[in-house]
């Protein structure tokens, strides 16, 4: 999962991408460890709230980066 890899493009901390998701922190470092796997309602709340489409979050993180990059540019704010 490239979760790890678009928090870290968008400079936010767990808790960051768990508030914007309505996610709890210790869940989404349990989901960058591969402790847990994410629902389907889950997969579509965290892929919602970093501004991508769910499916970018099962790939590669070196294949779902042009589309992070894509939804980071489109983020109030952000620039490369």
């Amino acid at each position: 999962m490239s979760l790890r890899a678009a928090r870290s493009l968008f400079q936010w901390s767990q808790e960051d991408l768990g508030l914007r998701c309505g996610l709890k922190r210790t869940y989404i470092g349990a989901l960058e460890r591969c402790e847990v796997n994410p629902g389907i309602d889950n997969l579509d709340r965290l892929a919602a709230g970093i501004g991508i489409r769910a499916h970018v979050l099962l790939m590669s993180s070196d294949v779902a980066y042009a589309e992070m990059w894509t939804a980071f540019d489109a983020t109030p704010g952000k620039s490369r």
